[in-house]
Formats: C-alpha cells, structure tokens, sequence
C-alpha cells in the first residue's frame, strides 16, 4: 500500500496520510470476517513501522461488532504501549461500538482528528501485550523476559513484577510439561492489576498440587488474587490476576 493508495481487488480502502508526527489511515469499505485479515496486515505492518496510528473509521461499515477485536488484537501484537499506539476517530458505528463494548480502554476513540491527536499522548486505561511463545524449556525464559520488559513500560512497581515472574514461570512451565505446548502469552494492565495469561492446546484442566519439582500451581494461588481456566475452541488459556500493589 503506498501513500493515498488502496489495495487492488480488496473490499476495504485504505489510504495513507500524514498528521501530527503520525501516520494516519482513511478506511472505508466494510468490515467482517473476510475484510478484517486485511485490516489486521495493514493495521501490524504500520504499527511496526511508525509506532503511532491514526485510523479515520467515519467511512468504515461493521458487518459484525465481533470483528471489532481486530483493532485491540493488532496493538496488542504489536507491543502495545508506549512502542504502538492506536486511536480510532471519526462519527459513525465504529467508534460508538467501540465504547459501547468496552473497547476503547484499549484502543481510544475520538470524534474528531485533533482530539484523537491528544489521545495519542495519553497512556490508555487498559495496555496490553501478546506474543507466541517458543515451545520446549526456552518457553519460561522467554515469557519472564517479556514480563519484565511490559512491567518497566507500564511503570509496575519491582516487587510485583517478582511475584509476576514467578505466576508467569510456573503457568507456562505446566503448558510445556503437561500440554502440547505453550502458544499465546499475553499480559495486561489496568487499575485491577496485572492479568496474566497463558493458552495451550490441551482441553485438560490443569490439578493444583503440591508439586515435586518447582512451586507448581500452588504458587499462582498463592501469590495472585485470582486465576483460572478459560476453554477454548482448540484448548484453553489459564490466566492469573496479580494485585499491582504490596501483599
């Protein structure tokens, strides 16, 4: 896609613009399942490249709310913030469903492009980050090394990231010692603290156990406010809720 250009032979129109430091995306057309694959490649490849996005939905259609995901899914993909940054603006359907979903914690919406200006510089209410882990022992490594990356952007106090560490190293150490292995990781801040979360694919619940080696699952009890199993259409993700303040 080139600047003011559109995809050949896609549903959705796409042009490129510049304002205020960042690139700004004009999309018309209609959004569903089979336009949002498009969506979420250019939506990937811009964050990635410049970091901040302006996208003007005035001239966006939604065939279905659910596809809206695509939005949040591709910042989160992306790094999330302070690295990407995603702000959604113009009147019409997409911004109102945003909010009336919930959405815009995560992706904030504006009615106008200065105002989406503005938003740009502020840290949304809910930031988030996801990444496919590798699977064998490198899993835990890896995952850890990306708490602790997400918990200095996001400001997160050091003795919660230490508790965090030790939630995410047993969650993703069971996926790879009791499942086929690991896949998406991801974590989350908001003012209920730092969500955690693990999927595999594996439709076994995972038993909390005093385990021989390790803390084991015990320690996600113990040292989160909450955690759980969430089933899946191929498996299951297990989350973990840690308060971001002392214990």
């Amino acid at each position: 896609m080139r600047d003011g250009a559109a995809g050949p032979g896609t549903d959705l129109t796409i042009t490129a613009s510049e304002a205020a430091g960042a690139r700004v995306l004009a999309v018309t057309g209609t959004l569903g399942t089979r336009t949002a694959p498009q969506l979420d490649r250019v939506l990937r490849k811009e964050l990635l490249d410049r970091g901040r996005l302006l996208v003007d939905v005035s001239g966006l259609g939604l065939s279905s709310t659910a596809v809206l995901a695509s939005f949040p899914a591709a910042l989160a993909a992306t790094g999330g913030w302070p690295a990407s940054r995603l702000v959604l603006f113009g009147p019409g359907r997409v911004v109102e469903d945003m909010g009336q979903a919930g959405r815009h914690r995560e992706v904030p919406v504006a009615g106008d492009l200065v105002d989406a200006c503005t938003l740009l510089e502020r840290r949304p209410a809910r930031v988030r980050r996801t990444t496919d882990l590798p699977h064998g022992p490198e899993a835990a490594p890896f995952a850890r090394l990306m708490l602790r990356a997400a918990c200095e952007d996001w400001e997160i106090p050091a003795d919660v990231a230490d508790r965090a560490a030790i939630v995410v190293n047993e969650l993703v150490s069971n996926a790879v010692q009791h499942t086929l292995g690991p896949g998406e990781f991801g974590l989350a801040h908001s003012r209920r603290g730092l969500w955690i979360s693990v999927r595999d694919g594996s439709s076994a619940r995972p038993v909390l156990t005093a385990e021989s080696e390790g803390l084991g699952l015990r320690a996600v009890a113990e040292l989160s406010r909450a955690w759980g199993v969430t089933p899946l259409g191929s498996g299951k993700s297990v989350w973990a809720l840690v308060d971001d303040g002392p214990v």
